[in-house]
């Protein structure tokens, strides 16, 4: 897991073209350019999904995590915490579905990481992550989650 704002993408170049294309087009995002749409990048190999939505607890909620892509998950207004924790002791709640790319876990104590308007974190294939919470109560947030295929 990588966490940092959207001015420093050009670190992490190293890491690949994708993902830095993929940190290129975050940092030139504006809140005025936001609408619920998915945007091809470079097809399938790297696209954005604009989500709307209200953070909410954890009850009844699981893990999420991902085998054919990394997201990259960028907030643009509000903020959130991020649950992540290493899938390995994770019990399966539901097997990987490779047509929607996912598979869900039990929860279990992980990292909580609270992003907010202007911060990114990248998350790997290794690492279930639970989106959504609120950082102290429930608040709308508006974000963009860049797919990066491996």
């Amino acid at each position: 897991m990588i966490i940092d704002q959207r001015e420093n993408f050009r670190i992490y170049t190293p890491l690949g073209s994708r993902i830095a294309a993929g940190l290129a087009y975050l940092n030139g995002l504006s809140p005025e350019d936001f609408g619920e749409q998915t945007v091809e990048l470079e097809g399938r190999d790297l696209y954005a999904m604009f989500q709307t939505y209200t953070t909410e607890g954890d009850s009844g909620r699981f893990y999420e995590a991902h085998e054919r892509y990394i997201d990259i998950q960028c907030i643009l207004v509000g903020s959130e915490t991020i649950r992540v924790a290493n899938i390995a002791p994770l019990e399966v709640q539901a097997p990987y579905d490779s047509e929607r790319d996912v598979a869900f876990y039990h929860l279990a104590p992980g990292t909580d990481v609270i992003l907010h308007a202007g911060d990114f974190a990248i998350l790997y294939p290794h690492e279930g992550h639970l989106p959504k919470l609120p950082t102290a109560e429930p608040a709308t947030v508006k974000k963009v989650v860049v797919k990066v295929r491996i």
